[in-house]
């Protein structure tokens, strides 16, 4: 069944981690950009090789320019470096915002070749309001038999000149982009045109299922919305340890399942948490009373996969980060 998610975020020069910037830690527009496209990229500014091409999962990544830009642009590394770069000659280099990081699911229901159009007519909307992208498309390894097709796309925060980088773009952090935009409407119209993209090539494909960009309850579903994991989150129960988003999503899949058999009736209030707060109690609390209410309990109780099965086999093939520099061509 088709499903709609889709999110974005300003990646940062600075680590933050509850809403305090991580001392001595910072994050890399190249770094992003070969783990996204399973690539393997010099950082010329921190001396760094960024290799992701173990990572498995990548099925496609391209580059995306708009008229006028350069031809280097289509190159993941000078891209990268010359975004890093152009920061370190503004004044806030320290906490320069590198680029925007959009993710968004890919129905199950079409082929690896309508979803590449899909992802690349989503893409082309942000590039010809003059942003470069880079697009990449990753299907992990089913899990318990669900299938995760998604799309992530980095995107450039400066005018594009013949010449490279110009200032940062401010009328792109409003309008089309902003909350409300562009007359009070409830949804930033960037969603509701991924949502638009996807319903087109389901009915081109020939498929009844449809996406909605408005969440559960505007839509008068009775549903929880699920949990994003993240990367690390994901990492580390692949290698069967557990965390909290896990235990969140747990949670999540036990009270709409009770929901829909009726089983329970449960109201929980969502709201965004940063940690072991009075929600997360109740949410465990929920979780429990939803399990001991349902016959064969047991079998519903979160499992977590041992370390070296399949499930986790791709995390083992990254490879680490090397400080070594880039060999001479």
């Amino acid at each position: 069944m088709a499903i709609y998610h889709a999110s974005m975020k300003v990646i940062g020069r600075q680590v933050k981690k509850g809403g305090k910037v991580v001392p001595g830690r910072h994050n890399s527009a190249v770094a992003a950009s070969a783990y996204q496209g399973g690539l393997r990229l010099y950082d010329e500014r921190n001396q760094e090789v960024q290799d992701y091409r173990g990572k498995g999962g990548v099925e496609f990544t391209t580059v995306l320019t708009p008229e006028g830009a350069p031809d280097w642009m289509r190159d993941p590394a000078r891209l990268w470096n010359a975004v890093e770069f152009k920061e370190d000659e503004n004044k806030r280099h320290a906490s320069a915002q590198l680029a925007r990081h959009l993710d968004f699911a890919l129905p199950v229901e079409l082929s690896a070749e309508q979803n590449r159009k899909l992802a690349l007519g989503v893409a082309g909307e942000f590039v010809r309001r003059g942003m470069v992208a880079q697009v990449s498309i990753h299907e992990p390894e089913p899990d318990n038999g669900q299938r995760n097709p998604h799309a992530h796309v980095l995107l450039t925060m400066r005018d594009v000149t013949p010449e490279g980088f110009g200032k940062k773009n401010r009328e792109w952090n409003g309008g089309w982009m902003a909350a409300g935009a562009p007359a009070g409407n409830t949804l930033k119209d960037w969603r509701v045109m991924i949502a638009d993209h996807t319903n087109a090539a389901l009915e081109q494909a020939g498929h009844s299922a449809r996406v909605d960009a408005r969440s559960f309850k505007d839509q008068g579903i009775d549903r929880q919305p699920t949990i994003h994991q993240g990367k690390e989150a994901t990492a580390l129960q692949r290698r069967g340890e557990r965390t909290r988003q896990g235990d969140k999503q747990r949670v999540v899949g036990a009270l709409n399942g009770a929901r829909a058999s009726g089983a329970v009736e449960i109201a929980m209030q969502q709201e965004e948490t940063d940690g072991g707060t009075d929600s997360d109690r109740r949410q465990r609390e929920a979780y429990e009373r939803t399990l001991e209410s349902r016959r064969g309990a047991a079998k519903d109780r979160p499992s977590y996969p041992a370390p070296g099965s399949g499930r986790i086999q791709w995390q083992e093939s990254v490879r680490p980060r090397q400080k070594d520099r880039e060999p001479e061509r």
